[in-house]
């Protein structure tokens, strides 16, 4: 490996750090809801299955989709990350650092809101 010194200054490395973040935090929301009807269903001990509504299912397959895109970019940004494309000498590693963190702390408190706010109301459709 090249090392801290060379992947600071590589923007790609900061590329794929946040294509990680996106992937991490877009898994909360589907964790939170199975987790939820989980919970639910041990609490009713009823044995009858209730499928998610199509609401739900459509917006679990929107995020879903999105984190398999993140998670399948991953080894075209480390390929390149590697091979020094894009590599400025003069990037902090701050300028870098910051949109990733804001990724997965955006994203990480908006996708858990969601989850915990969710409610399977048709006034949108």
């Amino acid at each position: 490996g090249k090392g801290w010194d060379f992947y600071q200054h590589e923007p790609i490395f900061w590329v794929k750090l946040t294509l990680i973040a996106i992937a991490g935090a877009s898994s909360l929301f589907p964790t939170i809801k199975i987790i939820q009807r989980s919970n639910a269903r041990k609490k009713e001990s009823s044995e009858e299955f209730v499928p998610m509504s199509p609401k739900l299912v459509a917006r679990m397959t929107s995020i879903i989709n999105a984190e398999l895109l993140a998670i399948f970019s991953i080894p075209l940004a480390a390929t390149l990350m590697a091979r020094g494309v894009g590599y400025l000498e003069w990037l902090p590693w701050q300028a870098g650092a910051v949109p990733t963190l804001i990724a997965l702390g955006g994203l990480g408190f908006k996708y858990c809101k969601e989850a915990l706010d969710w409610t399977e109301d048709d006034v949108n459709e």
